[in-house]
């Protein structure tokens, strides 16, 4: 009777683990584990199977399998022969129903409410898993693409071939105008770009202390057409909250003096390494036009917002109470004065010999 309790329980963790880690890695915000990647190897092998994710759902499709085909053998086995008949009552009634619930549902439910952070302890024991048995892993993900007719080239989602084909497509197309087609590349360019790519950096970034007044805000509103304010404790590398500068439309009169912490706002925290279109999406659904980008250290790094995120594909617009300060200004011949924040990719389409590299803007270059 103990072979049969250390069978039944052995593979009926092994279902659970399998389960649990399939559930985690769909559930997971990818935005958030992405930003541990560079100190935590739980994050790391994450993005790892998120580049080839055949290699995870067939490690756990294959591990579940055998968990589920090892307790209906052996586990049966020792129940048959310890009990007798009553070995057979047990394996077709109580096994079957306690390896659905106990090795599928409660795990599944546990992963989908605890994604984060079990992903991060369970990833590296699956691809460990996925190591040891990436020989039958290789096969069969071959094997399955053979039948479908796949072809992995490399994107998990074939976005990257989709996009080749596309731009090839419009680049070609004569029916489809300049405007159009540069949209489209837009459109596409944008669906790759991160948050470090659009956001406006912590250099350019206004912003009152957290001890600041009502007063202050009102003052500062003169000097800044904005529509919110971050406010930071300390320094201006730890911003905490934010201001809605309506909200204070009517308090200056009876309440100046009032700090503005008991009128801010709880903002969106996004990391640098987020996708652009994704951020767009958050902000759209929080209400918020304004998030604060922060590093993998938590440290404020810059801000984004709606109007930046739509500008990086419809260009920008201004509306009559902005102040419009150009890029650059032509002072004479072969002689340009160029704002530090112009982005190099503009730099290389007027002509300037400016080498691509880590870096975005003309104040990274230098």
């Amino acid at each position: 009777m103990i072979n049969a309790l250390i069978s039944f329980l052995f593979f009926l963790f092994g279902e659970a683990f399998f389960a649990c880690s399939e559930i985690t890695f769909i559930s997971a915000e990818r935005i958030l584990v992405e930003s541990l990647a560079k100190k935590n190897i739980g994050a790391k092998l994450y993005l790892k199977f998120w580049q080839n994710p055949e290699r995870l759902f067939t490690t756990t499709l294959m591990g579940i399998t055998l968990c589920v085909a090892g307790n209906g053998i052996f586990t049966s086995y020792f129940l048959i022969k310890t009990l007798g008949n009553w070995g057979i009552v047990i394996s077709s009634t109580f096994l079957p129903f306690s390896m659905i619930i106990f090795g599928q549902i409660i795990p599944k439910t546990i992963g989908r409410k605890f994604s984060y952070p079990l992903v991060l302890y369970l990833i590296p024991f699956l691809y460990l898993i996925s190591f040891i048995f990436f020989p039958i892993i290789f096969l069969n993900t071959k094997l399955a693409n053979k039948v479908l007719k796949l072809r992995e080239e490399g994107n998990p989602f074939f976005l990257t071939k989709f996009r080749e084909v596309f731009l090839t497509f419009i680049h070609y197309e004569e029916e489809i105008d300049f405007k159009e087609k540069e949209l489209m590349h837009k459109i596409l360019e944008f669906a790759k770009k991160r948050v470090s790519q659009v956001m406006i950096p912590l250099t350019q970034v206004k912003a009152l202390p957290i001890t600041a007044t009502v007063k202050d805000a009102i003052e500062f509103s003169k000097n800044y057409n904005f529509s919110y304010i971050p406010l930071y404790e300390g320094s201006i590398n730890h911003v905490k909250s934010i201001i809605k500068v309506q909200h204070l439309v009517g308090k200056i009169l009876l309440e100046e003096n009032k700090p503005l912490k008991d009128f801010s706002l709880e903002p969106l925290f996004v990391p640098e390494v987020a996708l652009a279109h994704e951020i767009l999406s958050q902000l759209q659904k929080s209400g918020i036009e304004i998030a604060i980008v922060v590093d993998e250290y938590g440290f404020t790094t810059g801000i984004i917002t709606i109007e930046d995120l739509i500008e990086e594909v419809l260009g920008e617009f201004r509306d009559a109470l902005d102040y419009y300060v150009p890029e650059y200004q032509k002072i004479k011949e072969n002689l340009y004065k160029f704002k530090g924040y112009i982005e190099i990719e503009k730099l290389q389409s007027l002509g300037l010999p400016i080498p691509s590299g880590d870096y975005e803007t003309l104040n990274g270059f230098i």
